[in-house]
């Protein structure tokens, strides 16, 4: 058994990373890890793809003969597609609906946007289609600016709807790795409205690290960690940033330590996890810092 905090921790995102294996092999290697994880099982949570992968995904399992797979399902439309998304994954013998992820991208109107998932997401937990599924929704970061309430009031939207907020830290583009002072912002919006998140984007490794080339910081899950744990403590935003910029190893596991689980596991209960796009690489730094077996 891992430690309680690290249960559930990393999702499987490897099918969403532009230039991406094709789907058979991120499918099969998911379905392989799970069987060889042994003790580290519990680490790993569902496989994500996009609603649009869905039908080939099911095919993969057909062929390979295996057990039904929990998924998240991604879904790539506007609010319209959550329903045909939902009813295509509940159908699928071979999948198991764990996790729905529907994005709001109208910067002119997030809160708009934010209602009208929350309406078709209760819409279908009416019916019973949503039961046990984690729903998360992604608000773009590059739409919290000084000055500018929208971001905030699509938050608050989530938590009257009991919704988890989706961050995005890193990606293809330099814009799509927010700073430290952003992210610690956002963490801090969402925990003043008691509104879980989760994480998505350039997650693969568990510790911070700067980019020789540009010196920019690319974030890791256990600075997430720290500084959820510190935004729960009270601490200020930029004492909040200054966790998610840790990058010596070492510093990162004695903090660890010094929290102790408990404290850890109470702050996973609002930071759900990340979406790894290299499943293995996250495994091995973990392993590397001793912290799994």
């Amino acid at each position: 058994m891992s430690a309680p905090y690290l249960v559930d921790l990393v999702s499987d995102a490897a099918s969403l990373v532009e230039g991406a294996p094709p789907l058979a092999d991120v499918v099969a290697a998911h379905v392989a890890r799970r069987t060889v994880a042994g003790d580290v099982l519990d680490v790993l949570g569902p496989l994500v793809v996009t609603d649009t992968a869905l039908p080939s995904v099911q095919g993969v399992l057909d062929g390979l003969g295996a057990d039904p797979l929990d998924v998240v399902v991604s879904v790539t439309g506007g609010a319209g597609a959550i329903e045909p998304a939902v009813r295509w994954a509940s159908r699928q013998p071979g999948l198991r609906l764990a996790g729905l992820v529907a994005a709001v991208r109208d910067l002119d109107d997030l809160a708009r946007g934010a209602h009208r998932v929350a309406a078709m997401v209760a819409q279908l937990d009416a019916e019973g289609l949503l039961e046990d599924v984690q729903v998360e929704v992604a608000l773009p970061l590059h739409g919290r600016t000084e000055g500018s309430s929208r971001w905030q009031h699509a938050l608050d939207t989530l938590a009257m709807e009991d919704l988890r907020l989706l961050l995005r830290t890193g990606g293809g583009d330099v814009d799509d790795t927010p700073t430290t002072e952003a992210l610690a912002g956002a963490i801090g919006d969402a925990l003043d409205r008691e509104v879980g998140f989760g994480c998505v984007g350039d997650l693969a490794h568990a510790v911070a690290w700067r980019e020789p080339s540009t010196g920019r910081v690319r974030h890791g899950m256990l600075n997430v960690l720290l500084a959820t744990r510190a935004s729960l403590d009270g601490a200020d935003t930029a004492t909040v940033a200054e966790r998610l910029a840790l990058a010596n190893p070492e510093r990162v596991v004695d903090d660890l330590g010094t929290i102790g689980e408990q404290g850890l596991e109470s702050a996973r209960r609002w930071f759900t996890g990340v979406a790894s796009e290299d499943v293995d690489a996250t495994l091995a730094d973990l392993r590397t810092l001793a912290l799994l077996p």
